[in-house]
């Protein structure tokens, strides 16, 4: 086995993990983690881990650690609020994030009945600066540049569609054994540079969350992302939105992005099209009634958006097989 690999990056969850299951037992906790699915070092150069937890009671999980590593990390349900090293971020459903991490120190706030469901995949520094390397001759590592003097560094945006198909291969691997093992690796590393492409590469990539906003703040930003789900269909203006949460517009519009990695609208237009697609896989609703249902009132200019993001018309989704 490489030196390093996987060690830290299990360290940390380790830590983690220790601390949720004094409080919630091992039963919730799914870590497949190489050929026999067990807790434990593996061959394997990353490490993938579920869970899928129900808080009790509202409880804080604090935890240390002097490791590093990369993550890259997957919320499809639950909330919370999370310190790390100073810095403060919400844990928030439908959001994909990267994080770099190192000798640092971590508080998890979750309220009582609350369901968190996540995919964690962790990568080890020396693997992150291996595929990195070549982008930059500095003499520091990619994983130093980025960190800096820091701890801890977040990118964050909404789970991209375009990977939904491979996070369902992801959860349902068709192999065992050793081809189990090159299969997860695989699409884990496909993952890996889908996001760190959007978060490090592209143009206009977002910034990382920077923890700015009062606990307040958060709460009615989060409160006015509930309201554009529920009314997508008709959805209120950014000013009446606003006043509905009790937040300046200018405030909703920077604390918005910084939650959640987009504009308040841009993140509608992709909750609303991600709906489109949950109407349409069913295969009961035409094309124009799913477009009608999540606010599109122009066929033409849903079919555009729809093929913009997916690849496909929605015509020929609706009737591709499930």
């Amino acid at each position: 086995m490489n030196q390093g690999i996987g060690q830290e990056s299990f360290s940390i969850f380790d830590t983690y993990f220790e601390a949720m299951t004094r409080h919630h037992g091992n039963n919730g906790t799914d870590r497949t983690t190489g050929t026999d699915g067990k807790s434990g070092y593996t061959s394997s150069r990353l490490e993938i881990v579920r869970t899928d937890w129900t808080i009790r009671r509202e409880r804080e999980v604090r935890c240390i650690s002097e490791s590093a590593m990369v993550e890259l990390s997957f919320c499809f349900e639950g909330c919370g609020q999370v310190e790390v090293s100073g810095g403060a971020h919400d844990l928030q459903a439908g959001t994909c994030s990267l994080q770099l991490m190192r000798d640092f120190s971590a508080s998890f706030r979750y309220e009582q009945g609350t369901r968190v469901r996540t995919l964690a995949l962790g990568m080890p520094v020396w693997l992150f600066n291996a595929y990195h390397s070549s982008v930059s001759a500095a003499a520091a590592g990619p994983f130093d540049r980025l960190l800096g003097t820091g701890s801890f560094r977040q990118f964050r945006c909404p789970i991209l569609p375009a990977t939904r198909g491979l996070l369902r291969e992801l959860e349902d691997c068709p192999y065992t054994g050793a081809m189990k093992d090159m299969y997860l690796e695989a699409k884990a590393l496909e993952l890996f540079a889908v996001y760190t492409n959007r978060f490090l590469y592209e143009k206009n990539s977002q910034a990382p969350v920077s923890g700015t906003l009062s606990r307040t703040d958060r709460q009615k930003i989060r409160e006015a992302r509930e309201e554009i789900i529920r009314r997508m269909d008709a959805p209120p203006s950014l000013l009446e939105l606003s006043r509905i949460v009790g937040i300046n517009d200018y405030k909703l519009k920077l604390g918005f992005k910084e939650l959640y990695g987009t504009s308040v609208f841009a993140y509608l237009r992709e909750q609303r099209l991600h709906k489109a697609c949950e109407l349409l896989r069913t295969g009961d609703m035409s094309v124009s009634e799913a477009a009608a249902r999540v606010g599109y009132m122009n066929f033409s200019h849903f079919a555009e958006a729809f093929r913009r993001r997916f690849g496909v018309n929605p015509s020929v989704y609706r009737k591709e097989p499930r």
